[in-house]
């Protein structure tokens, strides 16, 4: 592999894993030749510092093994990303008596964050508070989920979770 297609790979796995996550791959000195390159993964940035990592003997097979290790982590990563956007759902709607996705994003979370969680974390964010439930809105306009193209609509969170007295 050369070094575009690796950046390239290494995008695509930090950005299933959020908007601050960091992704690296490197040759060691230190480990043995089935593991003289190593990548890493820093789900909630690299200050955050939890990682994952992949090694192999080659840049692909570390790429593969931190895909898969990634694939095994993700489960934990999404349990705990449903709880965060849940408790900010809570504090956006106690706040503006909604939760517009921009405010979502504003928050740190990405748009696929919230497409992917979202229906998930308005259900625990129910769970764990009164006035639910709750539900994320779709922005439309200037603080659309990217300039240009409109928020996509989400049946599924947008009118499946009708907030209190709404």
């Amino acid at each position: 592999m050369t070094p575009i297609p690796i950046r390239e790979a290494l995008r695509v796995i930090a950005s299933e894993a959020g908007p601050t996550a960091w992704a690296d791959l490197s040759i060691s000195t230190e480990h043995p030749d089935d593991g003289a390159v190593r990548g890493v993964l820093y789900p909630q940035g690299i200050a955050a510092g939890h990682c994952i990592h992949g090694r192999g003997p080659g840049f692909a097979e570390a790429l593969d093994d931190l895909r898969r290790n990634w694939a095994q982590a993700r489960a934990l990563a999404d349990r705990n990303s449903i709880r965060r956007l849940a408790l900010a759902i809570i504090e956006i709607t106690g706040d503006q008596g909604e939760c517009p996705d921009a405010a979502l994003r504003g928050a740190g979370f990405d748009q696929e964050q919230i497409e992917r969680l979202g229906a998930l974390a308005c259900t625990e964010a129910t769970r764990l508070a009164a006035g639910g439930p709750f539900r994320i809105i779709a922005t439309v306009g200037a603080n659309a989920a990217a300039a240009g193209r409109p928020a996509p609509f989400r049946a599924d969170i947008a009118d499946a979770i009708p907030l209190a007295g709404g």
